[in-house]
């Protein structure tokens, strides 16, 4: 999710002063929805390349957006 080999907090949408939930705080489930859901808005709602970017099969992906009502 990150275009170097550093992980920064604006990779995981941690931006400070926002409301945004705090990762320590989610369930493992809250954490994959959420990052499932970062990832297709930065997709521009493109499936096929979200489900790339997060290293899932197509049907594995469609199988989690059902799961998460995305």
């Amino acid at each position: 999710m990150t275009s170097g080999k550093v992980i920064r907090g604006t990779d995981l949408a941690l931006n400070a002063g926002q409301s945004a939930p705090r990762l320590e705080d989610m369930s493992l489930e809250e954490v994959e929805g959420f990052l499932i859901k970062k990832t297709l808005a930065r997709c521009d709602g493109n499936a096929r390349r979200a489900a790339e970017e997060l290293g899932l099969s197509r049907s594995a992906f469609y199988r989690r957006l059902e799961k998460y009502g995305l």
